[in-house]
């Protein structure tokens, strides 16, 4: 599965929200210097986030998580950076029929998966990276 560059920015501002504010309000410019993401770019992103009831925003004060990160699911994540307005096709060929099984098995395995998930594997990873180094 490919996945697009939003979601990736999505992922790592998550992250640094999770790993650094405590709850705490964080402004865009120390979320997009931390991370190397072009400001305006992050902005949007966090936008996003703020939409998806996953972060809220205040002006003058920056953005904070809204849950935990065990309580975000990826699914959640995605469905932030997906467009589902789309109208339904009167007309359910097979292959539409295949696509939207598959939408929802990948769904119902995304909703268990958690972003400090993702963050535990990726930490994970690194510590095996330098085990063998």
């Amino acid at each position: 599965m490919k996945l697009n560059r939003t979601l990736a920015y999505g992922l790592v501002c998550l992250h640094y929200l999770g790993e650094h504010n405590h709850g705490e309000w964080t402004e865009i410019k120390d979320i997009s210097k931390f991370q190397g993401l072009p400001c305006a770019y992050c902005n949007k992103v966090m936008q996003a986030l703020v939409h998806a009831g996953l972060v809220e925003s205040q002006k003058g004060k920056g953005y904070r998580l809204l849950k935990d990160l065990e309580e975000i699911n990826v699914w959640q994540l995605m469905e932030a950076f997906t467009f589902n307005g789309a109208p339904e096709s009167e007309k359910k060929e097979l292959s539409i029929k295949l696509y939207c099984t598959l939408q929802d098995q990948v769904n119902k395995w995304l909703v268990g998966l958690t972003v400090k998930d993702i963050v535990d594997v990726m930490k994970e990873k690194e510590k095996g990276k330098e085990g063998k180094n």
